[in-house]
C-alpha cells in the first residue's frame, strides 16, 4: 500500500502545469485542448516546454516503478505501482484532479517493467504519428499494442497494464469520438 500512494503521489505531480507556472504561462489546461500534456504544450507553441513536460511525465512513471523494483516489490506489484502512477497523472490530487491522459507516464512506466514492450508501442507511436500526424490515433494505438506485447513478453503484467490501457483509452473517449467523426486535431507540419 506504501508503494502505491508513492507512486500516486508521483504521478500527480504535473509537470505542464508546474513548468507553466515557472515559466509565468498560462495554465495549459485552459488552452489548446485543456490537456496538461507534451502534446498540448507543443500545440501552444513552445517545443522545449514540450520536450521539458515529456520528459517530467515520463520519468515520474520510471521512477515510481524503479522504486518498487529497489523496494524488491514482484513484477506484479511493480505493475501495480505503475497503474498507481498513471492514476496519480490522471486524476491528480496536487490538481483538483485535473490531469492529464496518462500517455508519456505509462510510456516511462513500461520502459522500467518491460523495454521491449515500451519499445514496440513507441515505434507504434512514432509510425502512426509520422503517417496520420494525429497524436491522440498514435497514443492509442500505441497503448492498445501493449496487452498482446505482454501477453507474449510477460504476462504477470497483463491485469495491471490492460487495466491502465482501460484508463487511458477512458481518458481520450472525447478523443475518440472525435476520430469516428474525422474531426480529431492534427498537428500541422
Amino acid at each position: 500500500m506504501f508503494w502505491l500512494v508513492i507512486a500516486y503521489l508521483l504521478g500527480s505531480v504535473s509537470f505542464a502545469v508546474l513548468i507553466s507556472r515557472v515559466r509565468h504561462l498560462p495554465d495549459p489546461r485552459k488552452l489548446g485542448s485543456g490537456n496538461p500534456g507534451a502534446s498540448n504544450m507543443l500545440r501552444l507553441g513552445n517545443r522545449s516546454l514540450a520536450l521539458a513536460t515529456l520528459a517530467g511525465d515520463l520519468g515520474k512513471g520510471a521512477l515510481a516503478v524503479a522504486l518498487a523494483r529497489y523496494a524488491e516489490l514482484s513484477s506484479l506489484q511493480q505493475g501495480w505501482v505503475g497503474l498507481a502512477a498513471v492514476g496519480g497523472h490522471i486524476l491528480p490530487i496536487f490538481h483538483r484532479l485535473q490531469g492529464g491522459k496518462g500517455v508519456a507516464t505509462a510510456a516511462g512506466v513500461m520502459l522500467v517493467l518491460c523495454w521491449p514492450a515500451a519499445l514496440i508501442a513507441a515505434m507504434l507511436w512514432l509510425t502512426t504519428f509520422y503517417w496520420q500526424r494525429i497524436a491522440s490515433l498514435a497514443s492509442l494505438l500505441a497503448a492498445l499494442s501493449l496487452p498482446p506485447a505482454l501477453a507474449w513478453l510477460a504476462p504477470s503484467l497483463l491485469i495491471p497494464v490492460t487495466l491502465m490501457v482501460l484508463l487511458i483509452l477512458l481518458r481520450h473517449r472525447l478523443n475518440i469520438g472525435r476520430l469516428l467523426a474525422g474531426v480529431e486535431n492534427r498537428f500541422r507540419p
